[in-house]
């Protein structure tokens, strides 16, 4: 169970690799320096040329549990848009084309995900923006706002992070934002 933040339209959305993280290889992963690989991934019948088995990162995560923090340097094109898988139970729009954003906020990156938002709805009529909870199915309710693009700001998009989607009655937010 976890929450998800994710857009639906029925026009395709573009996806965003997060530049900041790359799958390698142990191979690949040797070749560049990289330390702390398991001790398994260098047994001689583990296949070093296989594919997307390390995440290398060229930035660093600090989490503070003490003051529920995370810092994770704060570049504005840390975040990635992809691909959802439609066989989850739920998710409840009934738009064909849907990715969610892996993401911490910061002003910057809020920016960033409004003008990919604002840069769709050249070619789509509307697109649902989604903060919702995994793991509840039916139980769920669906709270439904509407917007126009100009109305969706940094600020806008941090309480749409902050919402509480999990608690005594879970709930899905929809954002539906047009031109």
């Amino acid at each position: 169970m976890s929450q998800i933040f994710y857009l639906a339209s029925d026009y395709p959305l573009a996806k965003i690799e997060n530049p900041h993280y790359k799958m390698l290889s142990v191979n690949e992963a040797l070749a560049i320096g990289m330390e702390n690989i398991p001790e398994f991934m260098l047994a001689p019948e583990f296949n070093h040329d296989q594919p997307g088995v390390l995440l290398w990162s060229d930035t660093e995560i600090t989490i503070d549990t003490e003051r529920n923090t995370v810092d994770d340097g704060g570049l504005d094109d840390d975040f990635s848009i992809l691909e959802l898988d439609d066989a989850t139970e739920d998710i409840f729009t009934q738009k064909q084309y849907r990715v969610y954003i892996e993401w911490n906020y910061s002003r910057g990156r809020a920016e960033r995900i409004i003008a990919y938002i604002r840069n769709h709805l050249e070619q789509a009529g509307d697109l649902e923006l989604w903060q919702a909870w995994l793991g509840d199915g039916a139980n769920t309710r669906i709270v439904k706002y509407s917007m126009r693009i100009d109305e969706l700001t940094p600020e806008v998009m941090k309480e749409i992070d902050s919402l509480k989607v999990c608690n005594d009655a879970p709930a899905h937010y929809c954002f539906v934002v047009s031109k």
